[in-house]
């Protein structure tokens, strides 16, 4: 609410001029009444004491706020407090002069033979008027921070120890909200799949092999002659092959290393006779 501090000063403007004008009039009355002995009119101290505490209280407070912020005259609180008090005494001001003017002047100003008594219903008018305004401008501004102040409460923001100016400015700077996300049309009605692996959506899917390759380069391994040739002498690492039927695993093959037959003969080393190892035979190689 960026205008509440330019209402605030309008309105603090407004009631301390008309209270300066409160104070003058009742002076003058007082002055003109000062000689008779049977006169007694009571709003005259009412107005210039709430003239007074208008004039001494409402220019202070408003060069205050513009001077020095954070003062405890600028808290909406103590504001409340303040014009409350202000409401009070003006709107007994304005009644009290109401009555001294239907007591004194009940037909009103109509007295042209007595001048000095029509001047002086003239300036109680003036003074009714400018009371009324008062206290209608003090009033007017009292409800406004009031429900200003509860409303900003019930949204959970209390600025009841914030000056106005404070509490405009927070309320004039909102939040700004996140961008939510945006997401490209896809042409044709068609959804968008998620690509997973790096393949587009139209690529064929590829199979999956749970057993490893053969590696490129095979490795041979020899057997011994008495040993049956099986179909596959290429066994897979690992000791399993993908193409036998229900891919069991098979058990690792020994690697044997050749040794001549029974019928043939041997070349012994140039250090002498070297023992071969034994695989499952039970006589002596002949030599």
């Amino acid at each position: 609410m960026a205008v509440l501090p330019w209402f605030r000063a309008i309105i603090f403007s407004i009631s301390s001029v008309l209270a300066l004008v409160v104070i003058g009039i009742c002076a003058h009355i007082e002055s003109l009444v000062a000689g008779y002995q049977n006169v007694n009119l009571s709003f005259l101290a009412f107005g210039l004491a709430a003239g007074s505490l208008t004039v001494l209280s409402l220019p202070l407070y408003l060069i205050l706020g513009r001077v020095r912020r954070g003062a405890f005259t600028s808290m909406i609180a103590f504001e409340i407090i303040w014009f409350l008090v202000l409401w009070v005494v003006w709107v007994g001001t304005a009644v009290d002069t109401v009555a001294g003017r239907a007591h004194y002047f009940p037909d009103g100003c109509i007295y042209t033979d007595y001048p000095k008594s029509n001047q002086i219903c003239y300036e109680i008018t003036v003074a009714e008027a400018a009371a009324f305004l008062i206290f209608f401008s003090v009033f007017i501004y009292y409800d406004t921070i009031v429900l200003y102040a509860i409303i900003r409460a019930i949204r959970g923001k209390g600025i009841w120890t914030s000056s106005i100016a404070a509490a405009s400015e927070a309320s004039g700077h909102p939040t700004p909200a996140l961008p939510g996300a945006q997401y490209a049309a896809v042409p044709g009605g068609q959804t968008p799949y998620p690509m997973y692996g790096g393949y587009p959506p139209s690529a064929p899917l590829q199979p999956y092999n749970g057993y490893p390759t053969q590696p490129p380069n095979p490795q041979y391994y020899n057997y011994p002659p008495s040993s049956p040739a099986l179909g596959n002498t290429q066994p897979p690492p690992g000791g399993y092959s993908p193409a036998l039927s229900g891919n069991a695993p098979l058990s690792p093959q020994p690697n044997y290393t050749p040794y001549p037959a029974a019928n043939q003969g041997q070349i012994l080393p140039a250090g002498g006779y070297q023992e071969q190892p034994h695989y499952g035979i039970s006589h002596p190689i002949p030599v």
